[in-house]
């Protein structure tokens, strides 16, 4: 026989419609009583049903995931997993379900996100990216909708709250640490300018070669593509003096790079370093190791979801914005470089 409410609420000495509130997380139940009456709900097995929940609380239990165009990339993407698992982590625990768009155009998601907020389909979402002058964000402001970015907004930077990493410092940082090891000739490979993360990155590459007075940076801005690591590379091999060592600003590019230097018989790390950001299972099984930037974007996402669902359950809370620290994983794709070497 199911167990009912009436249930729960004999064990645990309390009304049934208390009961009702806990499932509810009613605010002004006790944290004590709705300790105890889960506790219960847990030991005789009882499911409270999500439908009923969701009309006694008059919201969907569902968090909106925005990804950037080209659905199939972000899926790709060894960022993706990682941060909706640390997102699934908290939202999990808040009892919400996800819903992700999976427009291949901007204009696709546009629309998806445009269903979401006028069906009332979520509570609120997150947005995985930040880029320049997006109809989304706009959208979502006009509608007064709560939502995260992870990324640090482009525009209107007073009114979103977001979570992301230093990426200047991050990217200033792993140059510096090539720079450190003799590498006077080092080529950053970036990716669309459009979003910030990207222009972020390249310009705390271009700080750390001012710092150290190397006058020429060596700049490429590419789409990830097997195809553009080949010609990333064959123009790099061209350039006199060439590089010895490569920053890129995505893991799969990174990967892309590897291939075409080997299919070029270039020997990685003794004639070319290279490095990237993100530290997935990728770098670890890479040959060799990579050497990278981990962004932690586990903690990126996780950080992302709790403060939505903050947001959701106080609306009227103080703006925040989250910096999660990056730290660079040392490994084997990276050699130190005599001072003729440097020279070229």
């Amino acid at each position: 026989m199911a167990v009912t409410i009436k249930d729960v609420a004999k064990r645990a000495q309390v009304a049934p419609s208390t009961v009702s509130r806990v499932i509810a997380d009613h605010p002004k139940i006790t944290q004590e009583t709705k300790e105890k009456v889960r506790k219960i709900m847990q030991e005789l097995g009882y499911h409270p049903n999500l439908l009923a929940r969701k009309l006694v609380t008059q919201s969907s239990q569902t968090i909106g995931i925005i990804r950037k165009t080209s659905s199939k990339h972000s899926l790709s993407d060894p960022f993706f997993p990682a941060a909706l698992q640390g997102m699934s982590d908290l939202l999990h625990q808040k009892e919400y379900s996800i819903l992700m768009t999976s427009g291949e155009s901007d204009e696709d998601i546009y629309r998806e996100v445009v269903n979401m907020v006028q069906g009332k389909s979520v509570d609120g979402m997150i947005m995985l990216y930040s880029q320049d002058e997006d109809p989304v964000l706009k959208l979502l402001l006009e509608q007064k909708f709560p939502f995260v970015m992870i990324g640090k907004p482009t525009e209107h930077i007073d009114r979103v709250m977001y979570v992301d990493n230093d990426n200047v410092k991050a990217a200033r940082d792993i140059t510096d640490y090539l720079i450190r090891a003799g590498h006077q000739h080092i080529a950053y490979v970036g990716g669309d300018p459009r979003f910030e993360v990207h222009k972020d990155r390249e310009q705390g590459y271009k700080q750390a070669l001012k710092l150290a007075n190397i006058q020429t940076s060596m700049l490429f801005r590419k789409e990830v593509s097997r195809e553009a690591a080949r010609e990333t590379i064959s123009e790099m091999l061209k350039m006199s003096p060439r590089p010895t060592a490569i920053v890129t600003t995505d893991e799969l590019m990174a990967m892309s790079l590897l291939s075409a230097l080997y299919e070029q018989q270039i020997r990685v790390p003794d004639e070319m370093s290279i490095t990237t950001f993100m530290d997935s299972m990728l770098s670890e099984l890479s040959s060799p190791p990579m050497t990278t930037v981990d962004i932690h974007a586990f903690q990126l996402g996780y950080e992302a979801a709790k403060t939505l669902v903050d947001l959701l359950e106080n609306p009227n809370m103080m703006k925040r914005n989250i910096l999660v620290p990056t730290s660079i994983v040392v490994r084997e794709s990276c050699e130190k470089i005599s001072e003729n070497e440097a020279i070229g």
